[in-house]
């Protein structure tokens, strides 16, 4: 559905984003991961074309953008700042308006906006303009927006700012409904790595406008590690007990201290037996032990060291 074909954007001398290239395919949910400024926005900017990049070329269903905008009906985002809405209007007043944009009409899109407006919590301000809302409740009316007339590719920027915990919970049920019944695709720019780990198959990692990463995020996490321990124990003992983590934990596994704790993060539970073996031994009570599998937070925190130590 959508390619991503080595572009290249700069500003002056300063090159955001460097010959990156991707794919999202129908009924996939891709995330596009990266720190503050390393070109995710410029990126879905540059899809809808509201930048121009110099080199290379984005494709929509094999059709390059550059030679034919007709592909705007099809796609859907959510950008920054709740700026695909009009703030004069009610959110379903902005949804019915967008949608006939696009050539959508009549009653089953109505009910259709009706049933999402219930889903996403904007009932209660049915007759509210954008602009009396919440910071919270905009979030959710540029989303019912953007969801309303069901296009085939959908660019959500940041979507879950500012949205109370249900409404994040039905957000993930609508993207994965509407992705696995509609064939719908979304690439999805976000912060929050609980949400990213529960809806998107595919990530893409830009680091200084590059991509560091592109695969899918069980490939990610095992390229990097399987599970982490937490430990935390009196500071004097710290440099001791790592000392024991190189000497006893065996095969590819890292180490880092925060404070009071030790964290090791490594591939197979056998790895820590020997040490946790040897903390008993020598009746070392640990104030906090957990051994938990690598959660999407952990494997893009360490993902980003690496970039920068290469």
């Amino acid at each position: 559905m959508l390619s991503i074909e080595k572009v290249r954007k700069s500003y002056g001398d300063k090159t955001v984003l460097d010959d990156i290239s991707f794919n999202v395919a129908a009924g996939e949910t891709v995330a596009l991961l990266g720190a503050n400024g390393s070109g995710k926005t410029t990126t879905i900017n540059s899809i809808c074309q509201l930048i121009e990049f110099e080199q290379g070329d984005i494709l929509f269903n094999n059709t390059s953008i550059r030679t034919d905008r007709r592909y705007l009906k099809k796609v859907g985002a959510v950008l920054g700042g709740s700026r695909n809405i009009n703030w004069r209007l009610t959110a379903c007043q902005n949804a019915e308006y967008f949608a006939a944009l696009r050539g959508h009409s009549g009653k089953q899109l109505k009910q259709h906006i009706s049933a999402l407006e219930a889903r996403l919590g904007l009932k209660q301000y049915h007759t509210l303009e954008v602009l009396k809302l919440s910071t919270g409740n905009k979030q959710k009316a540029a989303l019912l927006s953007a969801l309303a007339y069901s296009p085939n590719l959908l660019l959500l920027d940041e979507p879950t700012l500012g949205l109370d915990i249900d409404t994040v919970e039905e957000l993930k049920n609508i993207i994965h409904q509407q992705s696995t019944l509609n064939g719908q695709a979304f690439l999805v720019t976000s912060h929050d790595m609980s949400f990213i780990d529960k809806i998107c198959q595919k990530v893409v990692v830009l680091e200084q406008g590059k991509v560091i990463f592109n695969g899918d995020i069980a490939s990610l996490k095992k390229a990097l590690y399987s599970f982490k321990l937490e430990v935390k124990v009196p500071t004097q003992l710290i440099d001791n007990i790592q000392q024991k983590v190189e000497q006893l934990c065996m095969g590819r596994f890292q180490q880092h201290t925060r404070a009071t704790n030790l964290y090791i993060e490594f591939e197979s539970p056998q790895q820590v037996l020997g040490l946790l073996a040897w903390l008993n031994e020598q009746d070392i009570a640990p104030e906090h032990l957990t051994i938990m599998p690598l959660t999407m937070h952990d494997a893009f925190q360490t993902l980003m060291q690496r970039s920068k130590k290469a």
